[in-house]
């Protein structure tokens, strides 16, 4: 399986990694749902095991992208 991992740069200078799967559909995936949120829309991150964080689409400075892993 292949993944594709992402980082979101927070406007406190937090960076939080996060992965999904490569072969999701752009428009499913993290960039697609980023690029059409409404600026009040909240993003949640994370997984059951770890915890969930729960961050606004106005937090977010950019995504940072270009790593895939094989596995």
């Amino acid at each position: 399986m292949r993944y594709q991992t992402y980082v979101l740069h927070l406007i406190d200078g937090t960076a939080i990694q996060m992965v999904e799967d490569y072969d999701l559909p752009a428009e499913k995936g993290i960039v697609g749902h980023f690029s059409k949120a409404a600026p009040d829309e909240i993003f949640t991150v994370g997984d059951r095991l770890l915890g969930f964080a729960y961050i606004p689409k106005s937090s977010i400075v950019y995504l940072e992208t270009g790593e895939v892993i094989v596995r």
